[in-house]
Formats: C-alpha cells, sequence, structure tokens
C-alpha cells in the first residue's frame, strides 16, 4: 500500500533539490572543460596529500590521476543529469518549482482563457487528486461571474468582474491548478528516474575521494 502511494505521487518536485543543486549546475560545464581538469599537471600535483595523509609511506589507496579521473566522470554524471532535467522537467516549472510558487505566480498572471483550459482538461481527462472533484456548478458561478456577457460583439456588457471573481472564487481557482500541478508533476516519470540516478551515482563517486584520504589521514594519526 505504501509502495502504491508512493509511486502513485512519484514526482519532480521533490528531486529539484538533489537533480538540480549547485554542484550539478556546475558539473553542466564539464564536457566543455573537462579536459582541462584531467590533463592538468598543476592539479594533478595538488591533488597528492604526502604532508596530510603521508601517501608516499603508506603507498595503496587512490593515486592522485585516479581521483581526477574519477572526480571528472562523477562531474560528468552530475552535468549529464542537469542537463537532461532541464530538458524533460514539466513546462509547468517555467512558473514554479513547488506547487505553492506555481499557484501564486498562476493566480497573478493567468487569464480567465487560461483557467477555462485547465478546466477543460480536468473534466476531459479525469481528476488525479481530491483537488480536481469541485463542482461544476461552482465553476459555472465563477464563469458567470468573471466573464463580460455579449464579448465580441457591439452590445457587450461589461458587468464580469475579473479581480473580484478571483478573491471570490480564490479555493476554486486553487483547487485546479493544484490539480494540474500534480498531473504535469508525475509526467516523464523514465527521465526522472534517470536523472535521479546519475545524479546518486555521481555524488557516491565524489565521494570515494574524499573516504579514501579519509581513511589515510586517521591511519596516520594511529
Amino acid at each position: 500500500m505504501h509502495w502504491s502511494i508512493f509511486i502513485y505521487n512519484y514526482g519532480w518536485e521533490k528531486y529539484i533539490k538533489f537533480i538540480n543543486g549547485w554542484i550539478p549546475k556546475f558539473a553542466l560545464f564539464i564536457p566543455i572543460i573537462g579536459y582541462l581538469i584531467l590533463f592538468n599537471d598543476p592539479i594533478n600535483k595538488m591533488l597528492t596529500f604526502n604532508n596530510l595523509a603521508n601517501e608516499e609511506v603508506l603507498n595503496w589507496g587512490l593515486t592522485a590521476i585516479d581521483r581526477l579521473r574519477i572526480i571528472y566522470f562523477a562531474l560528468l554524471l552530475l552535468g549529464l543529469s542537469n542537463f537532461l532535467y532541464y530538458i524533460f522537467k514539466p513546462y509547468i516549472f517555467k512558473f514554479g518549482t513547488t506547487q505553492q510558487d506555481y499557484v501564486s505566480t498562476c493566480l497573478e498572471i493567468f487569464t480567465l482563457h487560461d483557467f477555462i483550459n485547465l478546466h477543460s482538461s480536468i473534466r476531459e481527462e479525469g481528476h488525479y487528486t481530491q483537488y480536481g472533484k469541485y463542482y461544476d456548478s461552482e465553476w459555472n458561478g465563477f464563469l458567470e461571474s468573471s466573464h463580460n456577457q455579449g464579448e465580441g460583439t457591439k452590445k457587450i456588457d461589461r458587468t464580469g468582474d475579473w479581480e473580484g471573481s478571483k478573491l471570490k472564487y480564490g479555493s476554486l481557482l486553487r483547487s485546479i491548478l493544484l490539480e494540474n500541478f500534480f498531473k504535469q508533476n508525475i509526467k516523464n516519470r523514465f527521465w526522472l528516474t534517470t536523472c535521479i540516478a546519475l545524479t546518486t551515482i555521481g555524488y557516491f563517486l565524489l565521494s570515494i575521494p574524499s573516504i579514501d584520504l579519509f581513511i589515510k589521514v586517521i591511519l596516520t594519526i594511529i
């Protein structure tokens, strides 16, 4: 049951900071400048810790060039993951990467036509959450309150109050936006899983040189 709940709610929002943190963002440039790091002799010497870990005496574990290679491939994977994120992330992230930001932005900039399209999509494709279970009578009330009768004709009746309707039917509009956010957030799950896997492997590889150095320092102290 818990697994089913997890799968149903499995979406991009919870993993953004993991996939799109500052390290993956920086790593996005590694394919371009990586060779400057991998084949740079001064950096190679900087990653030799003879004084700190007494590596010349221990004579085991990772060498400086091994560390460079591991770091290079780790950053390469993180950069690839971040690149895929920017390609396959949900379109709604343009307005906000969290429910709160998305709803706040859309309530400010969306037009009546945008909400009509979202409502039509929910009614045609079915609802995914409790937010999509609102009554059509409430939606009709919102339309009547916000829409000017006779638009596009000479007999337009400007009785609609868009800003007032947003305040009066705020709960309805938030429900529509939350429903749409959830529906879009769970799309492209294959690429989400790919990004998570690449990022996890990348961080794991980054930790290997640190663990190697930590063990050597402890042995040197002992």
